[in-house]
C-alpha cells in the first residue's frame, strides 16, 4: 500500500525547498506540489524540481485561490490520478522529520478499516515549543494504541488522510480561502464515523513566523494580512452554525469581545479590523458553500 503527499505552496520558495528537501528522501509515490500562482520564482524552481525528481507532480495555478482551495485541488488530483491508499497533506512551511510518516502509517493502519480517518503527528515551533496554532482537540488516550491520543479536530498543517474516507465524505471546502478549512474538514470525518489519532512521536515543525494562534488585534505591521480576517471571522460563524444555536450565540457574543479589544487596545488600522470584523460576521451567518464529492 503505498503513500502520497501534497504540499500547498505560495510565496515562501525557501521554506517550500526545506519541506521538499525531505519529503523526497522518503517513501513516497508521487509528491504533488499546488502553487497557488507564486510570484517569488517557485514556479521556475518546480519546473526544475520535477524535471530531476519523477515522483514529483506540479500542479501550477493561475491564480492564488488559498490554502484551502489548494488542498481541495491537491486531494481531487490525488484520487483521479494516484492508486494510493493512504497521502500526506501539509502547508509549505513545515518540516517532517524523516521517521515521522513511518510512525503514522503505523498507527493508522491498526485502526479498523471502516473507521480509519486520519493521522497527525506532534507539531513543534523553530525552538522546540509545542506549536500553539496547530494543537488538535483532543478527545483522550486510545484504548488500544501506545502514545497516541484520539481527537476529533486538526490542522492541514501536517495530515494523514486514508483514501476511503476521502472518498466517502468528499473534499475540503474550497470557498473557506484560509483558515478554518482544516477544522471542517476533520469534524466532517468524525461525524461519518471515521477516527482521529494523533501520534506523539511523529515530529514534525511549523516553521511560522511566530508561535502564536489568529489574533487580528496584533496585526500592526501589514494592512493587507488585517483584511485576511475576513476570512477567520466569516468562516469560525459557519463553523459555530455547524455544531448548533448556543455555539452560534457563544460565538456572536464573543464578537463583541472582539470589537472591544480592537477598539480599546493598542493598535493599528483599528477601522479597517472594525469592517472586517463586522463584514466577516454579517457574510458568515449567510455562508453556505458546497461541499464537494469526490466524483
Amino acid at each position: 500500500m503505498s503513500t502520497d503527499a501534497i504540499v500547498v505552496t505560495y510565496n515562501r520558495i525557501e521554506k517550500l525547498k526545506e519541506c521538499l528537501s525531505n519529503l523526497v528522501g522518503m517513501d513516497l509515490k508521487t509528491i504533488f506540489v499546488v502553487n497557488n500562482a507564486s510570484t517569488d520564482g517557485t514556479k521556475e524552481y518546480l519546473e526544475v524540481m520535477s524535471r530531476s525528481q519523477d515522483k514529483i507532480r506540479v500542479i501550477s495555478l493561475k491564480d492564488n485561490i488559498g490554502g484551502a482551495g489548494g488542498f481541495n485541488v491537491g486531494l481531487k488530483a490525488f484520487v483521479h490520478e494516484s492508486k494510493s491508499e493512504y497521502v500526506w497533506m501539509m502547508d509549505d512551511d513545515t518540516v517532517p522529520s524523516l521517521g515521522a510518516l513511518h510512525k503514522l502509517l503505523t498507527k493508522l493502519k491498526k485502526v479498523p478499516d471502516e473507521t480509519r480517518g486520519f493521522a497527525v503527528g506532534q507539531t513543534y515551533w523553530i525552538n522546540g515549543e509545542l506549536s500553539i496554532m496547530n494543537k488538535p482537540h483532543v478527545v483522550g488516550p486510545s484504548s488500544y494504541l501506545s502514545n497516541t491520543l484520539e481527537i476529533d479536530e486538526a490542522s492541514f498543517v501536517a495530515i494523514l488522510l486514508y483514501r476511503k474516507a476521502i472518498l466517502k465524505i468528499g473534499l475540503p471546502i474550497k470557498d473557506f480561502f484560509i483558515w478554518g478549512d482544516d477544522v471542517e474538514y476533520t469534524r466532517r470525518l468524525i461525524n461519518k464515523g471515521f477516527m482521529g489519532i494523533q501520534i506523539l512521536d511523529a515530529r514534525v515543525i511549523h516553521k511560522m513566523a511566530a508561535n502564536n494562534s489568529t489574533n487580528i488585534v496584533r496585526e500592526n505591521n501589514n494592512v493587507e494580512r488585517v483584511k485576511r480576517y475576513y476570512y477567520d471571522f466569516r468562516n469560525r460563524i459557519y463553523l459555530s452554525k455547524q455544531v448548533g444555536t448556543m455555539r452560534l450565540l457563544k460565538t456572536l457574543f464573543g464578537r463583541f469581545i472582539w470589537l472591544f479589544r480592537i477598539l480599546f487596545y493598542p493598535g493599528k488600522y483599528k477601522s479597517i479590523k472594525v469592517k472586517v470584523l463586522y463584514k466577516g460576521t454579517i457574510d458568515g451567518l449567510r455562508f453556505k458553500p458546497k461541499i464537494e464529492s469526490v466524483s
